[in-house]
């Protein structure tokens, strides 16, 4: 599965990029990105996506498809007063891969 998250001007966030284990080396992820990539472009933007820097297998299929690390993003949590506290969360340092 793959899809589209966030979208600003000139750029779109590709998502949740995921390949169940059994069905894996198949190109199944590198034909979803591709296809979301060349619909991004027909939009005239341009395409980024986020990945754990320990996922070096889908570093190597981002950079095998034209992405290149950018900057590491930084998350911020926040909350309305007098609301819930929001549950913790941990997230391992990440980069950005932009599509060039």
């Amino acid at each position: 599965m793959a899809g589209e998250r966030f979208r600003a001007p000139g750029w779109s966030e590709i998502s949740a990029v995921c390949t169940d284990p059994a069905y894996r080396r198949q190109g199944l992820a590198t034909a979803l990105v591709r296809t979301l990539v060349t619909d991004i472009r027909s939009r005239g933007s341009n395409a980024f996506l986020h990945v754990q820097a320990q996922n070096t297998g889908a570093i190597r299929l981002y950079e095998s498809l034209g992405f290149v690390t950018g900057a590491a993003p930084t998350f911020i949590g926040a909350r309305v007063p007098d609301s819930p506290r929001p549950r913790s969360v941990n997230v391992p340092e990440t980069g950005t891969l932009i599509e060039v």
